[in-house]
């Protein structure tokens, strides 16, 4: 008798802690409660509590939902009422390049005067050692010189930069100001003939160069010492350090060079990237043809878990300030009195850009292309309608970058062809570089940005930073109030650029968010708090809905979770 009870006291036991194993099998690993929780999901637009396991969602809704799913290991974080939503999405930036410059270069703000810009480079020269042959550095705008009255730049340079060659880029990314050393080593004199678009500047006499390279950023990246894989490491690494700090979650890599795949993917395979990360695999072929079996084998070679190469840059034109190279449909202000009419020169012919769209998009790759101006919107825009009519309609949803000029009659047209206007809000409000927008363009230049059209045509949009071209870092939230007021966030600019163009703060979360995540090729994985989602959450110090839109941009993070992971906790006060 004692043998048997022994038996089933036994089998008790051995099913109780089967049944305690089960029951912590579907626990959550971190369930975050008491918070006003923004889901983006329209089928349920706010919760009280949300469930994590294994990086997923796996409830959301009330304490009650969620207290289910509670066991002695699942870490529970009250959120004392506080404002929590979906991770933001850049689906814009330059984030390894930007770590680079951050951490490597020889850096003053695109709005420092000159004697802060002397300050800077006798500083670096200072520093840099008997090896160093070359300074690499910016930010300048191209209006720089003529406000400053410095007729030649080349000159100017030359007598605060001792021996050293010195290149420092635009607040654009595409134009370079060079002294003569750096000419020199780069080979380049007043026989020599630009890269295709580009433009090497001279003197009021014209013979002899001033050291401003316009649109040559492809050919002196490549002439410039590399940045190697480690660097590019590092930057990353700092970018998506910066990227969390600020609630982002995931970005889109603008132009990604190889380095910065390597980069990418060394950091994904070793601690693994604490943001979704889309690459741009840049089509380095200006002027000649895409080498689609090339970006192929880059594809599939630097793809990993965290790190989607389904995407492909080409750089159409250039940038619509006095620089004058973006490509635009009617000619901008002249520059000189009796100057010849400039529209801006396209990098790629429409056959050539229709030719390399419609193999890029038979092959399965979404393409990024750069149109700053509205003559290249209309020919990328019918570079995408070709990819239509080849390969038919599909949900490869390809993307014009810096459409702030578009024809009205081509605004509908985005909709139409589900191809993306990829905006820069950084671009629309006013700044130093709007007020050399608009004195390039004149009273055109005001007409910049049209959001509030594209959303009301239902095209399909997206948002970033561009950063580190003209942003000074990865911040979303001054982004997102400037697409709500069109106003300079920080109030250093006066006025409001075209109000009539402003947008709700509920479509510019969604931007940030679910278009964002759609950026990314991540529709069903991210960009909202919904069951089976990846846990990709942000906890802010305010409500963004409810404050007053100008200060949406002090926004501060508490808490970032990226696949139910905390990869960053801000202090009191950060």
């Amino acid at each position: 008798m004692l043998r048997k009870l022994g038996a089933i006291l036994a089998m008790a036991l051995l099913l109780f802690g089967c049944s305690d194993k089960a029951v912590d099998a579907q626990a959550a690993d971190r369930i975050l409660t008491g918070g006003r929780i923004y889901t983006m999901n329209p089928a349920q637009p706010w919760a009280e509590a949300v469930a994590v396991r294994d990086g997923r969602l796996i409830a959301v809704g009330t304490a009650q939902d969620t207290d289910k799913l509670r066991s002695d290991r699942t870490e529970v974080i009250d959120l004392d009422g506080a404002f929590a939503m979906p991770g933001l999405i850049d689906g814009h930036a330059h984030p390894a390049w930007g770590g680079v410059i951050d951490l490597y270069f020889c850096r003053f703000s695109a709005a420092a005067p000159p004697d802060e810009v002397v300050r800077t480079i006798e500083g670096c020269v200072a520093q840099a050692d008997d090896a160093t042959v070359w300074i690499q550095g910016g930010l300048w705008t191209p209006r720089f010189f003529e406000q400053f009255g410095i007729a030649n730049p080349r000159d100017w340079l030359d007598r605060i930069s001792g021996d050293k060659a010195i290149a420092l880029k635009d607040d654009s990314g595409h134009n370079f100001w060079v002294n003569s050393r750096g000419l020199a080593l780069l080979g380049i004199d007043e026989r020599s003939e630009p890269p295709p678009g580009g433009v090497y500047a001279r003197d009021a006499t014209g013979e002899r160069l001033n050291g401003l390279l316009f649109e040559t950023f492809d050919a002196l990246n490549r002439s410039l010492p590399p940045w190697e894989v480690h660097h590019y490491e590092a930057g990353a690494r700092y970018a998506q350090a910066q990227a969390n700090r600020f609630g982002v979650t995931g970005f889109k890599d603008a132009s990604a060079s190889v380095p910065e795949l390597a980069a990418y993917q060394r950091i994904d395979q070793d601690s693994g990237l604490t943001v979704h990360v889309a690459a741009c695999l840049f089509d380095q072929a200006v002027g000649g043809e895409t080498d689609v079996a090339a970006l192929e084998v880059l594809r599939d070679r630097y793809a990993s878990k965290h790190l989607h190469t389904n995407f492909v840059k080409i750089f159409l034109d250039g940038v619509p300030t006095t620089a004058r190279t973006a490509a635009m449909l009617t000619p901008y202000a002249a520059a000189h009195e009796g100057e010849e009419p400039v529209y801006g020169p396209l990098h790629l012919q429409p056959e050539a850009l229709a030719d390399a769209v419609v193999r890029l998009d038979a092959a399965g790759f979404v393409v990024k292309i750069h149109t700053a101006g509205d003559r290249a919107v209309h020919e990328g825009l019918n570079a995408i309608a070709a990819a239509r009519a080849a390969n038919g309609a599909s949900d490869r949803r390809h993307e014009l970058a810096h459409a702030g000029f578009i024809a009205e009659e081509d605004i509908p047209r985005f909709a139409e062809l589900n191809a993306v206007a990829d905006l820069s809000p950084y671009l629309w409000f006013p700044s130093a570089i709007i007020a050399d927008v608009r004195a390039a363009l004149g009273e055109r230049g005001q007409d910049y940005w049209p959001n509030r059209d594209l959303l009301d045509s239902n095209a399909p949009v997206l948002a970033g930073s561009d950063w580190p071209s003209v942003a000074e870092d990865i911040n979303p939230w001054v982004g997102i109030e400037s697409l709500v007021t069109r106003a300079h966030p920080a109030a250093t600019h006066a006025g409001v650029a075209w109000p009539e163009q402003a947008i709700s703060v509920q479509e510019a979360l969604r931007i940030y968010t679910r278009d964002g995540a759609a950026a990314l090729g991540l529709e069903d994985f991210a960009g909202a708090i919904e069951t089976g989602k990846s846990a990709d959450l942000v906890v802010l110090d305010r409500n963004p809905l409810e404050v007053d839109p100008t200060d949406i941009g002090e926004t501060r993070v508490r808490l970032t979770l990226f696949e139910g992971n905390i990869v960053y906790e801000g202090r009191e006060g950060s």
